[in-house]
Formats: C-alpha cells, structure tokens, sequence
C-alpha cells in the first residue's frame, strides 16, 4: 500500500537536520498535521472568530454551525450519533470524566491490563481497585485471564484497543463480550488505534471511548468521549459553568442533556475544526488504506529489529494485528534508552521517543529502565522504516 503521494500535504515534513530529510517516526506521541488541518484553524482566526452556542451574529453562528459540523464528522467517522460524542481536552480528561462520572467507590473493581497508559490506568486508581490481568515476558497482556477476574465488584473493563508500547491490537470483540456476560461497563482507549483503524462503535458494543486529536493528524489540547447517550445523560458531569445549564435561578438549575451538559464553558474551538477537518482528510486517504498501511510498516520494522543483535522486542513479535508501531530495548554500550532517541535525531535525523512511554507499569514489570519507540503513520515510507533498522545496527552492540 503506497501512500506516499500524501506526503506532500504535511509542511513538517519538509523539515531538514543537519541538511538531511527528518524522518518522523514519533506519531504514537504527536502527529504532524497536514495542511488542510491548518488551514481549519487558521480560518477560525481570520475569517469567522466567534464563541459557540452563545453568540446570534453573523460570526457566532458560522462557528457554531462549523464546530457542530465537526462534531456530526466525527460521530460519522465513529459511526454514532452527534449526541454521542462529547469534546473534551484530550483522551486523558476524557477517561477522568468517565471515572468521576460513574461516581466509582473505593471497593469499586475496575478491570484492566498492567499494559495499560497512565491516563487508562491512574484515573482508576485514585478512585476505585483496578485489578490488572498479568504480562507474559514479553510484556503481552495474559487476555485469557479476564474471565477469571470478575467479581460481583467489576464495575468498569478497560483497556487500549492498541497499546502505545506494543502497537498489537486487542482482542477487543472477546473482552466486550465477557464484560457483557457479566454486566460490566466498557470503555476503550482508542488514543493509537483511531487514527490507524476503521472503528465502529456499534458494530464493537463498546459503552464509551476515547482519543486525542494529537495523535489524529488533529491540534493539541482536543479531545473526543464517545458515550452511548442513556450512559451520558447518567453520567454526572465532570465540570460545572456556562453552557451547560438550560436553566440556572436562585433556587434550581437545570443542565442542558448530552453531549452539552458535558462540555462547560468555552471549548477549544479551533481545535475541535481541526480535528474535524483531520477526520475528513484521514477519511479521503480511507481508514482501510491508513490500517493496511501502517500494518506492513509495523511488520518491517518488527522483522527488522528481531534480527538486530542487542535489540529485545517488546510485546509479541509474530502477531499480525498490529499498526506501525514498535518498542524495543537497545544494547548501547552504556546509553540509556532516551540517550539513544536522541542520538538517533541528531546523528540519524529520524526521531522517536525514548524513555517509560506512560507506561511505568509495564518497564517496572519487565525490569527496563527504558525504552525506544518508533511509530510510523500514513506519509511514512518503507525506505524510511530501512533507514531506522540500519542506525540501529550501527548503535547496538
């Protein structure tokens, strides 16, 4: 799958080190964001500034009819209703809003994988017991072993549809099924999987997810809460303030219903254009082609690294399902794992992350002070995976 052609729509990668092309393989954190992305914002600022669902001029309106048309894009990207999506600050918040909204208690139980992001991991934490299903050796999660984790206490299962660490997609059809069984609610992480697979959410059963629109090709500081709207009518909001009361006298207020009652004050406008104008450029490319894509890619750099003396694979390096992610462990001589990303930049110009990914748990469990990632997206070449695999070999020893 050749999607190379798209390149050319992603200003940062224009870039060059050291009169060198940069070769971005740092999506799993942030994605650079094609022009069309730009534009949705900068139009914001220079042709129809206004805030949201307040303003009744020419210019409030134009906005108001711009974000809810993001909002019924993405909804149609997630293959839900518009009233189903609420926009928040990023995945992150969106989780929080879920763990505080279910007013969890302390003998909650949440089912998780020890694999799991900070975001997915301490929100459940702070207010309720998770209950992780263990890692193989290689850092997999142990997913037979959910059925053996219930309790008349599972309140919540949740887990990444892909992890940010092994870039392997779950098996997400088996976990909702099971939390069903025994009527539990569920929450999918979709911060790496939604801007690298077709997702349905009706077709998954899924009760809520979550992703940022960062690592959607979209603006920083936008995120996305997928709710099925009886769970978001339920769920108490997270934040009070304008916007979100149809009514507020001195002895009563009423909030608004779903998504709004979720999304006090004013939101970051031009992120969520942004994110709307990311959805409709990712779907243009067709979310097959970005999966099929980034599956191959993934696949390069997993057969490419097994080979690498020095270098350990985190996560399982023969399943097929996977994106173009990997995170692996570099015998450097000496140097830590964020002193090899960044002398994979400045020696090499191709920049990864280097370090516990937000995922302490799973370095803690497999003793590593640190890692190499190195994720790939749609405007990524296989000559550029080549180019990774070949600083590596020089590095490792």
């Amino acid at each position: 799958m050749d999607l190379s052609a798209y390149r050319k729509d992603f200003p940062l990668l224009q870039r060059t080190l050291d009169g060198e092309p940069i070769v971005y393989l740092d999506s799993a954190s942030t994605t650079p964001k094609p022009q069309t992305v730009i534009d949705a914002v900068t139009a914001f600022y220079t042709q129809h500034t206004a805030n949201v669902h307040r303003g009744v001029h020419l210019f409030g309106e134009d906005a108001t009819q711009k974000f809810e048309d993001a909002r019924a894009e993405v909804a149609s990207f997630l293959n839900c209703s518009p009233a189903e999506i609420v926009f928040t600050k990023n995945a992150t918040m969106s989780m929080n809003m879920v763990a505080a909204g279910l007013e969890l208690r302390p003998d909650d139980e949440v089912l998780l994988t020890a694999l799991e992001h900070h975001a997915n991991y301490l929100p459940w934490r702070v207010r309720a017991k998770v209950v992780p299903v263990d890692l193989g050796l290689d850092g997999t999660p142990q997913w037979s072993q959910i059925s053996e984790r219930f309790t008349k206490k599972t309140r919540l299962v949740t887990f990444a549809q892909v992890s940010n660490t092994t870039g392997v997609v779950a098996p997400v059809d088996a976990w909702i099924a099971e939390a069903k069984k025994h009527g539990a609610l569920t929450l999918l992480d979709a911060a790496q999987s939604a801007s690298h697979l077709p997702i349905d959410v009706k077709a998954l059963g899924c009760d809520f997810l979550a992703f940022s629109g960062h690592k959607l090709l979209g603006p920083s500081g936008v995120g996305v809460l997928y709710g099925r709207r009886e769970l978001l009518e339920k769920l108490t909001p997270f934040e009070t303030g304008g916007g979100m009361v149809a009514t507020h006298a001195r002895d009563h207020f009423e909030l608004r219903e779903a998504p709004f009652k979720h999304e006090a004050g004013t939101p970051n406008i031009e992120g969520v254009l942004g994110l709307g104008a990311a959805v409709r450029y990712l779907r243009r490319v067709g979310m097959a082609n970005v999966h099929a894509h980034s599956r191959e890619l993934g696949q390069q750099m997993v057969e490419g690294l097994k080979k690498i003396r020095g270098v350990t694979l985190i996560g399982s390096a023969t399943d097929p399902q996977r994106i173009g992610l990997c995170t692996f462990h570099v015998n450097a001589g000496g140097m830590g794992q964020a002193d090899v990303a960044r002398y994979l930049c400045s020696a090499y110009q191709v920049l990864c992350s280097g370090g516990f990914h937000c995922a302490h748990m799973l370095h803690h469990e497999l003793k590593l002070e640190g890692t190499v990632r190195a994720s790939a997206h749609l405007f990524n070449t296989p000559a550029e995976i080549e180019r990774l695999l070949e600083a590596v070999r020089e590095i490792a020893v």
